[in-house]
């Protein structure tokens, strides 16, 4: 299945997400776009820097190579040479390996069978998000989205988004895995006295993404200095919710053992 996490910062996301399996961190592969996950206890952190694969001029004898067609020459970045380096730990100032999205994805796509992994975390969508609105502003000619005529920027970027999710939804569903999507939540208004909740997302993309995934939970902290929780109940244009019946409505420990007994000990109501 495809789970849907929103909530503020600091809220446990990452740190709860990475063991969203059975198998504890074990079985959890993160793909990190915030460069946060470090912090996550025990964590398998794939750090993810960009949607594809940096390019540069591939050089020849100090000029940029030229291909069979006249045009010029590119190749990927090596991982080890993309710029980022390691912010804590023994290996700090050191060069840190960092991945794109889709050589992620290729990774996990072709070597699934021989690794450990039955859930696959993205941490955040929003990062992403923004890698795709940067590549729309690039194709379309604009500076800002929104200067694209008739919504076409949103649009394409909106397409693109759900092209990318849409990849490892069929991988998970091939698999028989899970695919954790982790975003920022933000407050969008009041209504009846009750505040809607969506994802800090464009407005279209959040409900699109929301409607690919059967589990949409918001973590929050019931009061401070206890663990937090997650919510899945409906209201309104609250983007939250489950389409399991033993979760629908209800408020839970945020927390995979917590939820997986709730499933687990639900008995259908004749």
């Amino acid at each position: 299945m495809t789970v849907y996490i929103i909530g503020q910062p600091k809220t446990r996301k990452t740190s709860q997400a990475s063991k969203w399996s059975n198998k504890g961190t074990e079985g959890v592969i993160l793909l990190d776009t915030e460069g946060g996950a470090e912090f996550a206890e025990g964590a398998n952190v794939v750090s993810v820097t960009s949607l594809n694969p940096p390019m540069r001029p591939l050089m020849l004898g100090g000029k940029q190579k030229i291909n069979d067609d006249m045009s010029k020459a590119f190749e990927v970045i090596p991982p080890l040479e993309r710029g980022y380096y390691h912010p804590t730990g023994p290996d700090k100032g050191k060069p840190m390996e960092t991945y794109s999205l889709i050589e992620a994805y290729k990774w996990l796509n072709k070597e699934w069978d021989s690794l450990p992994y039955d859930t696959i975390v993205i941490d955040t969508i929003d990062i992403v998000n923004g890698w795709i609105e940067d590549i729309v502003l690039k194709e379309l000619e604009i500076d800002t989205m929104g200067q694209g005529g008739w919504g076409a920027d949103w649009g394409l970027a909106r397409r693109k988004n759900l092209d990318t999710i849409g990849r490892f939804q069929k991988l998970v569903k091939k698999k028989s895995a899970t695919l954790v999507i982790i975003s920022h939540s933000k407050t969008s208004s009041v209504v009846d006295a009750k505040v809607q909740l969506t994802p800090d997302l464009p407005r279209g993309l959040g409900y699109a993404l929301a409607g690919k995934a059967e589990l949409i939970g918001l973590a929050f902290f019931e009061k401070a200095g206890i663990d937090p929780m997650m919510s899945f109940k409906a209201y309104d244009e609250r983007v939250v919710g489950s389409r399991l019946r033993p979760l629908a409505q209800k408020t839970l420990p945020f927390d995979y053992e917590a939820i997986q007994k709730e499933l687990l000990n639900y008995k259908e109501q004749q």
